[in-house]
Protein backbone atom coordinates (compact mmCIF):
# COMPACT_ATOMS: atom_id res chain seq x y z
CA UNK A 1 0.00 0.00 0.00
CA UNK A 2 2.75 2.59 0.73
CA UNK A 3 4.28 1.36 -2.62
CA UNK A 4 1.45 2.33 -4.14
CA UNK A 5 1.17 5.28 -2.49
CA UNK A 6 4.13 6.64 -3.39
CA UNK A 7 3.78 5.91 -7.39
CA UNK A 8 0.51 7.45 -6.99
CA UNK A 9 2.04 10.73 -5.85
CA UNK A 10 5.18 10.71 -8.30
CA UNK A 11 2.57 10.20 -11.00
CA UNK A 12 0.82 12.96 -9.83
CA UNK A 13 3.96 14.45 -9.73
CA UNK A 14 4.49 13.51 -13.89
CA UNK A 15 0.99 14.96 -14.90
CA UNK A 16 1.09 18.29 -12.81
CA UNK A 17 4.94 18.96 -14.55
CA UNK A 18 3.24 17.88 -17.96
CA UNK A 19 0.67 20.09 -17.06
CA UNK A 20 2.63 23.37 -16.50
CA UNK A 21 4.63 22.31 -20.06
CA UNK A 22 1.09 22.38 -21.89
CA UNK A 23 0.22 25.60 -20.06
CA UNK A 24 3.45 27.15 -20.70
CA UNK A 25 3.73 26.07 -24.37
CA UNK A 26 -0.33 26.99 -24.88
CA UNK A 27 0.55 30.31 -23.41
CA UNK A 28 3.57 30.89 -25.97
CA UNK A 29 1.54 29.62 -29.07
CA UNK A 30 -1.17 32.23 -27.89
CA UNK A 31 1.54 35.07 -27.43
CA UNK A 32 2.56 34.58 -31.13
CA UNK A 33 -0.39 34.31 -32.03
CA UNK A 34 -1.59 37.76 -30.64
CA UNK A 35 1.18 39.57 -31.58
CA UNK A 36 3.12 37.84 -34.45
CA UNK A 37 6.19 38.14 -32.02
CA UNK A 38 6.41 41.52 -32.58
CA UNK A 39 8.19 43.61 -30.02
CA UNK A 40 10.06 46.50 -30.06
CA UNK A 41 13.03 44.67 -28.82
CA UNK A 42 12.59 42.85 -31.74
CA UNK A 43 13.33 45.45 -34.31
CA UNK A 44 15.74 47.43 -32.40
CA UNK A 45 19.37 47.06 -32.95
CA UNK A 46 22.71 48.39 -31.40
CA UNK A 47 24.54 48.51 -34.55
CA UNK A 48 27.43 50.97 -34.91
CA UNK A 49 27.89 53.07 -38.21
CA UNK A 50 28.41 50.92 -41.05
CA UNK A 51 29.87 52.42 -44.23
CA UNK A 52 28.50 50.14 -46.61
CA UNK A 53 25.06 50.52 -45.71
CA UNK A 54 25.21 54.34 -46.19
CA UNK A 55 22.85 56.08 -48.67
CA UNK A 56 23.13 58.85 -50.80
CA UNK A 57 21.73 62.75 -49.43
CA UNK A 58 17.84 62.62 -50.22
CA UNK A 59 16.67 65.05 -53.16
CA UNK A 60 14.58 68.21 -51.73
CA UNK A 61 11.11 66.15 -53.26
CA UNK A 62 12.19 63.05 -51.77
CA UNK A 63 12.90 64.47 -48.39
CA UNK A 64 9.39 66.26 -48.31
CA UNK A 65 7.42 62.37 -49.58
CA UNK A 66 9.55 61.40 -46.76
CA UNK A 67 8.22 63.62 -44.43
CA UNK A 68 4.67 63.47 -45.79
CA UNK A 69 4.65 59.32 -44.89
CA UNK A 70 5.98 59.66 -41.69
CA UNK A 71 3.93 62.59 -40.44
CA UNK A 72 0.88 60.48 -39.25
CA UNK A 73 0.66 57.03 -36.97
CA UNK A 74 1.32 53.63 -38.59
CA UNK A 75 -0.72 50.24 -37.68
CA UNK A 76 -0.15 46.56 -37.92
CA UNK A 77 -0.39 45.32 -40.95
CA UNK A 78 1.42 41.49 -41.17
CA UNK A 79 5.37 40.38 -41.22
CA UNK A 80 7.20 38.67 -43.55
CA UNK A 81 10.62 36.60 -43.39
CA UNK A 82 12.60 39.06 -42.79
CA UNK A 83 10.20 42.42 -41.31
CA UNK A 84 7.32 43.86 -39.43
CA UNK A 85 5.44 45.87 -41.99
CA UNK A 86 2.81 48.65 -40.66
CA UNK A 87 0.23 50.73 -42.32
CA UNK A 88 0.02 54.34 -42.63
CA UNK A 89 -3.62 55.83 -41.54
CA UNK A 90 -3.69 57.37 -44.90
CA UNK A 91 -3.19 54.00 -46.47
CA UNK A 92 -1.15 55.18 -48.98
CA UNK A 93 2.93 53.82 -47.18
CA UNK A 94 4.18 50.87 -45.30
CA UNK A 95 7.09 51.08 -43.26
CA UNK A 96 9.19 47.87 -42.42
CA UNK A 97 11.69 47.19 -39.86
CA UNK A 98 13.89 44.27 -39.51
CA UNK A 99 12.94 41.15 -37.66
CA UNK A 100 16.12 41.75 -35.49
CA UNK A 101 15.48 38.31 -33.78
CA UNK A 102 16.01 36.07 -36.61
CA UNK A 103 19.94 37.11 -36.62
CA UNK A 104 20.63 37.12 -32.95
CA UNK A 105 21.81 33.91 -30.93
CA UNK A 106 19.62 31.74 -29.15
CA UNK A 107 20.16 31.93 -25.64
CA UNK A 108 21.41 28.71 -25.11
CA UNK A 109 24.27 29.07 -27.49
CA UNK A 110 25.06 32.68 -26.38
CA UNK A 111 25.86 31.42 -22.80
CA UNK A 112 26.42 27.56 -23.14
CA UNK A 113 30.41 26.82 -21.78
CA UNK A 114 32.76 25.93 -24.11
CA UNK A 115 31.27 26.23 -27.58
CA UNK A 116 32.86 29.20 -28.39
CA UNK A 117 33.85 28.60 -31.86
CA UNK A 118 30.65 27.15 -32.61
CA UNK A 119 29.25 30.68 -31.37
CA UNK A 120 31.74 32.66 -33.25
CA UNK A 121 30.93 30.81 -36.45
CA UNK A 122 27.12 31.15 -35.69
CA UNK A 123 27.66 35.03 -34.87
CA UNK A 124 29.21 35.10 -38.50
CA UNK A 125 27.13 33.29 -40.14
CA UNK A 126 23.78 35.46 -38.72
CA UNK A 127 25.67 38.80 -39.09
CA UNK A 128 26.38 37.63 -42.88
CA UNK A 129 22.63 36.63 -43.63
CA UNK A 130 21.88 39.98 -41.96
CA UNK A 131 24.15 41.70 -44.43
CA UNK A 132 22.80 40.22 -47.59
CA UNK A 133 19.30 41.26 -46.42
CA UNK A 134 20.15 45.63 -45.73
CA UNK A 135 22.48 45.46 -48.84
CA UNK A 136 19.55 43.88 -50.98
CA UNK A 137 17.59 47.16 -49.48
CA UNK A 138 20.28 49.72 -50.08
CA UNK A 139 20.79 48.09 -53.84
CA UNK A 140 16.47 48.44 -53.84
CA UNK A 141 16.82 52.15 -53.13
CA UNK A 142 20.13 52.76 -55.21
CA UNK A 143 19.23 51.44 -58.27
CA UNK A 144 15.12 50.03 -58.42
CA UNK A 145 13.49 53.05 -56.54
CA UNK A 146 10.08 53.20 -59.16
CA UNK A 147 10.38 49.52 -59.54
CA UNK A 148 10.47 48.73 -56.04
CA UNK A 149 7.64 52.20 -54.75
CA UNK A 150 10.48 52.85 -52.13
CA UNK A 151 10.23 56.14 -50.29
CA UNK A 152 13.14 55.94 -48.20
CA UNK A 153 15.25 53.65 -46.51
CA UNK A 154 17.47 54.35 -42.84
CA UNK A 155 20.06 51.80 -42.36
CA UNK A 156 22.43 53.33 -40.32
CA UNK A 157 21.86 55.86 -36.99
CA UNK A 158 21.42 59.65 -37.14
CA UNK A 159 20.73 62.43 -35.84
CA UNK A 160 18.73 64.65 -37.73
CA UNK A 161 15.58 62.94 -38.58
CA UNK A 162 14.25 63.58 -35.06
CA UNK A 163 10.80 62.39 -36.26
CA UNK A 164 9.63 59.84 -33.34
CA UNK A 165 6.30 57.77 -35.18
CA UNK A 166 3.60 56.54 -33.69
CA UNK A 167 2.92 52.72 -34.37
CA UNK A 168 0.17 50.49 -33.02
CA UNK A 169 1.28 46.50 -32.62
CA UNK A 170 -1.01 44.08 -33.74
CA UNK A 171 -2.53 44.22 -30.39
CA UNK A 172 -3.84 47.67 -30.84
CA UNK A 173 -1.26 49.07 -28.43
CA UNK A 174 0.65 52.32 -28.99
CA UNK A 175 4.49 52.76 -29.07
CA UNK A 176 6.50 55.66 -29.93
CA UNK A 177 9.61 55.07 -32.10
CA UNK A 178 12.64 57.71 -31.97
CA UNK A 179 13.67 56.79 -36.05
CA UNK A 180 17.01 58.05 -35.83
CA UNK A 181 17.62 54.90 -33.73
CA UNK A 182 15.96 52.58 -36.49
CA UNK A 183 16.94 50.76 -39.02
CA UNK A 184 13.57 50.60 -41.44
CA UNK A 185 12.33 51.91 -45.30
CA UNK A 186 9.17 53.46 -46.21
CA UNK A 187 7.66 52.23 -49.30
CA UNK A 188 4.42 52.98 -51.32
CA UNK A 189 1.20 50.92 -50.83
CA UNK A 190 0.52 48.60 -53.90
CA UNK A 191 -2.19 45.88 -54.63
CA UNK A 192 -0.91 42.53 -54.98
CA UNK A 193 -0.75 41.09 -58.37
CA UNK A 194 -2.27 37.73 -57.52
CA UNK A 195 -5.75 40.40 -56.42
CA UNK A 196 -5.74 42.55 -59.43
CA UNK A 197 -5.47 39.68 -61.97
CA UNK A 198 -8.34 38.13 -60.33
CA UNK A 199 -10.32 41.64 -60.34
CA UNK A 200 -8.93 41.68 -64.48
CA UNK A 201 -10.38 38.03 -64.79
CA UNK A 202 -13.93 38.58 -62.94
CA UNK A 203 -14.43 41.80 -65.21
CA UNK A 204 -13.17 39.66 -68.79
CA UNK A 205 -10.63 42.61 -69.10
CA UNK A 206 -7.99 40.06 -70.33
CA UNK A 207 -5.94 42.43 -72.40
CA UNK A 208 -5.58 44.41 -69.17
CA UNK A 209 -4.26 41.49 -67.42
CA UNK A 210 -1.85 40.93 -70.17
CA UNK A 211 -0.56 44.71 -70.53
CA UNK A 212 0.43 44.04 -66.39
CA UNK A 213 2.33 40.91 -67.39
CA UNK A 214 3.82 41.94 -70.08
CA UNK A 215 5.59 45.38 -67.92
CA UNK A 216 6.51 43.05 -65.36
CA UNK A 217 8.33 40.74 -68.01
CA UNK A 218 10.04 43.94 -69.30
CA UNK A 219 11.38 45.48 -65.76
CA UNK A 220 12.85 42.22 -65.00
CA UNK A 221 14.50 41.89 -68.32
CA UNK A 222 15.60 45.30 -67.89
CA UNK A 223 17.35 45.42 -64.55
CA UNK A 224 18.59 41.55 -65.73
CA UNK A 225 20.56 43.88 -68.34
CA UNK A 226 21.93 46.54 -65.74
CA UNK A 227 23.38 43.44 -63.41
CA UNK A 228 20.46 43.29 -61.05
CA UNK A 229 18.94 40.03 -60.05
CA UNK A 230 16.27 39.41 -57.80
CA UNK A 231 16.56 35.95 -55.67
CA UNK A 232 12.95 35.86 -54.44
CA UNK A 233 11.29 33.55 -56.63
CA UNK A 234 7.94 34.04 -54.95
CA UNK A 235 6.93 36.60 -58.53
CA UNK A 236 3.11 36.36 -57.76
CA UNK A 237 3.00 36.85 -54.00
CA UNK A 238 6.18 39.53 -53.87
CA UNK A 239 4.71 41.75 -56.76
CA UNK A 240 2.61 44.36 -56.37
CA UNK A 241 0.22 47.11 -58.93
CA UNK A 242 0.73 50.75 -58.69
CA UNK A 243 -1.45 52.84 -61.20
CA UNK A 244 -1.03 49.77 -63.45
CA UNK A 245 2.53 49.70 -63.22
CA UNK A 246 4.08 46.62 -61.38
CA UNK A 247 6.25 46.64 -58.88
CA UNK A 248 8.63 44.55 -56.43
CA UNK A 249 6.49 44.50 -52.76
CA UNK A 250 9.43 42.45 -51.41
CA UNK A 251 12.94 44.34 -51.84
CA UNK A 252 15.36 41.59 -49.26
CA UNK A 253 16.88 39.45 -52.29
CA UNK A 254 18.67 41.72 -54.76
CA UNK A 255 22.12 41.15 -55.88
CA UNK A 256 24.45 42.99 -57.99
CA UNK A 257 26.11 41.00 -60.43
CA UNK A 258 27.69 41.62 -64.27
CA UNK A 259 26.67 37.79 -64.74
CA UNK A 260 22.98 39.01 -65.07
CA UNK A 261 23.61 40.75 -67.75
CA UNK A 262 24.67 37.64 -69.65
CA UNK A 263 21.68 36.39 -72.05
CA UNK A 264 22.47 32.71 -71.42
CA UNK A 265 22.06 33.34 -67.41
CA UNK A 266 19.19 35.31 -67.20
CA UNK A 267 17.28 33.88 -69.44
CA UNK A 268 17.47 30.13 -67.32
CA UNK A 269 16.92 32.37 -64.19
CA UNK A 270 14.07 34.49 -65.68
CA UNK A 271 12.61 31.09 -66.37
CA UNK A 272 12.47 30.14 -63.24
CA UNK A 273 11.25 33.01 -61.48
CA UNK A 274 8.25 32.73 -63.53
CA UNK A 275 7.54 29.22 -63.58
CA UNK A 276 5.48 29.49 -60.67
CA UNK A 277 3.51 32.18 -61.97
CA UNK A 278 2.68 30.73 -64.84
CA UNK A 279 1.15 27.36 -62.81
CA UNK A 280 -0.95 29.82 -61.12
CA UNK A 281 -1.78 31.27 -64.57
CA UNK A 282 -2.73 27.97 -65.94
CA UNK A 283 -4.95 26.89 -62.91
CA UNK A 284 -6.83 30.29 -62.37
CA UNK A 285 -6.45 32.30 -65.16
CA UNK A 286 -6.08 30.29 -68.53
CA UNK A 287 -7.46 32.76 -70.87
CA UNK A 288 -4.06 34.65 -70.45
CA UNK A 289 -1.82 30.93 -70.31
CA UNK A 290 -1.04 31.67 -73.91
CA UNK A 291 -0.06 34.92 -74.26
CA UNK A 292 2.35 34.85 -70.94
CA UNK A 293 4.23 31.60 -72.35
CA UNK A 294 4.34 33.31 -76.23
CA UNK A 295 5.90 36.42 -74.28
CA UNK A 296 8.72 34.63 -72.29
CA UNK A 297 9.55 32.62 -75.19
CA UNK A 298 9.71 35.67 -77.43
CA UNK A 299 12.28 36.35 -74.92
CA UNK A 300 14.09 33.35 -74.24
CA UNK A 301 13.80 31.90 -77.24
CA UNK A 302 13.13 28.39 -78.47
CA UNK A 303 14.92 27.20 -75.53
CA UNK A 304 11.70 27.76 -73.33
CA UNK A 305 9.85 25.22 -74.95
CA UNK A 306 12.76 22.57 -72.72
CA UNK A 307 13.90 24.78 -69.76
CA UNK A 308 13.57 23.42 -66.72
CA UNK A 309 13.81 25.77 -63.40
CA UNK A 310 16.48 25.32 -61.09
CA UNK A 311 15.74 27.05 -57.86
CA UNK A 312 18.24 28.10 -55.38
CA UNK A 313 18.52 29.35 -51.93
CA UNK A 314 20.15 33.09 -51.70
CA UNK A 315 23.69 31.60 -50.40
CA UNK A 316 23.50 28.88 -53.72
CA UNK A 317 23.44 31.75 -56.31
CA UNK A 318 26.24 33.66 -54.47
CA UNK A 319 27.85 30.70 -55.06
CA UNK A 320 26.79 30.42 -58.73
CA UNK A 321 28.30 33.78 -59.34
CA UNK A 322 31.53 33.59 -58.05
CA UNK A 323 32.42 31.05 -61.11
Amino acid sequence: MALYRKISVWWKGIGLVILAFLAFYGAIRLYYRLTDGFSIENISSDFSFQPQWQIRPLTAVELRETKTALNQPYRYLGKGCQSYVFLSDDGKYVIKFFKYQRFRLQPWVEYFPGIDQYRKEKIEQKWNKLNVFVTSWKIAFDYLKDESGLIYVHLNKTKELNIELTIYDKMGFRHLLNLDEMEFCIQKRATPLEDVLKEFKMAKQNDRAEKILSKLLGMIVYEYQRGIGDNDHALLQNTGVIDGQPIHIDIGQFILNNKYKQPDFYHQELFTKTYRLRRWVKENYPQIEIFLDAQLEQIIGPAFNTMQPKFHAHWEIAEELKN
